[in-house]
């Protein structure tokens, strides 16, 4: 994993952080605060263009985790989300919320999080992240499980508590703990404790593992 650089933009209110390897242009941060976030102007974030808790609502709507804050007012700090989600995108990456602990070398916790973008084409340059290569690659899938791999639940309750997140040596993506997997239109998929997603772009079960890495000569 490559060394993170962050950008920092920041007033007496809030300071605003971006990790630009993070960054899948979602704009969500565009499109709900356009005169905090303008990519045609530099610098790009401006927070005094708005009240820093509008500022930390329409942060949190990003889903990679490139953008976080952090409140220097007294405000509220960001929270994970009450259930842990996993979202099976179309054509793209999964996309992770919640009480989220990615782990390192030695099975220890590298980083604490709430929101990820994680690469399930394999060709990110910043794995185990989604850094957009989807697209110039022109990865395709619908996201959508095969039937014998679905477990509908008429349970919904929250689903939370860590969820840990390995991505193994040149293997699959491994999350233990509760969790929602939902696919590309956002329908339940399972309920469960344990899952193992395909990161290489090569299985047949799409979004689950089969093995297709060790024949692909998977690297990351």
């Amino acid at each position: 994993m490559s060394e993170t650089k962050l950008h920092v933009y920041e007033n007496d209110a809030i300071r605003v952080t971006y990790d630009a390897k993070r960054c899948v242009h979602y704009a969500a941060c565009v499109r709900g605060l356009p005169k905090v976030f303008d990519p045609r102007k530099r610098p790009w974030v401006m927070p005094d263009a708005a009240a820093a808790e509008a500022i930390a609502e329409v942060v949190e709507r990003c889903p990679t985790g490139a953008l976080h804050y952090q409140r220097k007012d007294g405000g509220a700090a960001e929270l994970p989300d009450v259930e842990n989600s996993v979202l099976v995108s179309t054509n793209g990456p999964v996309y992770v919320r919640g009480e989220l602990e990615v782990m390192g070398a030695y099975n220890q916790v590298e980083r604490h999080e709430t929101r990820l973008a994680l690469c399930r084409c394999g060709a990110s340059s910043n794995k185990p992240y989604c850094d957009g290569s989807h697209v110039a690659r022109g990865f395709r899938d619908p996201a959508v499980a095969p039937a014998d791999r679905r477990q509908p639940t008429s349970d919904e309750s929250p689903i939370g508590g860590p969820l840990r997140i390995e991505a193994t040596v040149n293997g699959p993506l491994v999350l233990r703990g509760n969790l929602r997997l939902m696919d590309g239109s956002g329908e339940v998929v399972a309920q469960m404790m344990h899952c193992t997603l395909c990161r290489c772009g090569h299985s047949k079960e799409k979004p689950f593992c089969d093995g297709s890495h060790q024949s692909a000569g998977f690297q990351g």
